[in-house]
């Protein structure tokens, strides 16, 4: 069973005046009842005492500083705190115009809010109070998101069994889906979040092909219209399988969504250009990638000379041009990933 950790409140100030009155006037307000509020008349010490409240296992969710101390002043020092503790929300106390200390500390998204010395009661413990409780909303945002994606990924590591075990040329396709489309991604300029969602979710894409039959996806020869539009279905199938509520949308979009074309002659609803949702457009341009790199019952592999010729071909027809770019722009780096 884990043990919770202990809250902190961290007050710094020069002044030990200041302090008892910020010690007093949390200690009296009921909402902080129970919680441990700690004081410290320098930076100096407060960054140690930070250091012994993380090593042990426990959380610090609002640190309050005033701004002019000796030795260190208090946007050096709540600079010093979001580096070792993160998520802390930093307020700073200040009794002058400094206004390039709270330009610097909003610029580098230290600040939580900044106070004016005296201060009214009032505001200050509504400042506080709004302070928790939003880094009380984080951090159960944060379990939330943790619990669903250790679920996606139980979900994504049993389908992609499922589908290896149906079909493998699928099973290998989609092993190498999540290496290119998060390649894409990065080309692309998208954050770590965006590219680690696009890499979990992306094999999932095809997930659909389990409700079609074996003989049509293995078919070396051409598949007749009929054929076709059993393969179409494959799209619909998967995503009545992922159409959870507690499932990310990107999953969803890549399933329903990567069969469209950027000039809006794709399946199955007719999309195009930016109605597509960038995550289908990215898995789409890696899923026809690896297709053609790659040897099938019914064609061999291209060179890679011939693979840039097609997509150069299909740029602004099948697929966003902007990707298209960079993404050729570093065909070498994908080329060296996958082989």
């Amino acid at each position: 069973m884990a043990v919770e950790s202990t809250e902190y409140i961290l007050c710094v100030d020069d002044e030990y005046i200041v302090l008892e009155s910020l010690r007093r006037e949390l200690r009296q307000n009921s909402f902080f009842a129970g919680m441990n509020i700690e004081t410290f008349e320098s930076g100096i010490d407060a960054l140690a005492a930070i250091d012994e409240i993380i090593g042990e296992g426990n959380t610090i969710p609002v640190v309050i500083s005033d701004q002019r101390m000796p030795g260190m002043n208090g946007d050096t020092f709540l600079d010093e705190v979001k580096t070792r503790s993160p998520d802390t929300l930093c307020i700073l106390l200040t009794g002058y115009s400094d206004l390039d200390a709270i330009t610097r500390l909003v610029n580098k998204s230290v600040l939580y809010r900044f106070i004016s010395k005296p201060w009214n009661r009032h505001d200050l413990m509504l400042t506080v109070t709004e302070a928790y409780q939003t880094y009380r909303q984080k951090q159960l945002l944060d379990n939330q998101n943790r619990t669903i994606e250790r679920l996606s990924t139980i979900l994504v590591t049993a389908l992609e069994s499922a589908n290896e075990l149906y079909d493998e040329d699928t099973g290998a396709h989609i092993k190498r889906i999540p290496l290119v489309s998060g390649m894409i991604a990065r080309f692309a300029g998208f954050d770590d979040n965006f590219i680690k969602r696009i890499q979990l979710y992306s094999s999932l894409h095809d997930i659909g092909k389990i409700g079609v039959s074996q003989e049509i996806l293995r078919k070396p020869g051409k598949l007749t219209d009929e054929e076709f539009n059993d393969i179409k279905r494959h799209v619909e199938i998967g995503f009545k399988i992922i159409d959870q509520t507690e499932i990310d949308q990107m999953v969803k979009n890549i399933v329903l969504y990567h069969h469209e074309k950027w000039s809006g002659d794709g399946y199955v609803h007719g999309l195009s250009k930016d109605e597509i949702p960038v995550e289908a457009r990215i898995v789409a341009l890696a899923d026809v990638f690896d297709a053609l790199v790659s040897a099938r019952v019914y064609k061999p592999a291209y060179p890679v000379e011939k693979v840039v010729e097609i997509l150069r071909e299909e740029r602004g027809l099948s697929f966003d041009p902007a990707l298209v770019d960079v993404f050729l722009e570093n065909i070498k780096e994908v080329m060296i990933a996958i082989t």
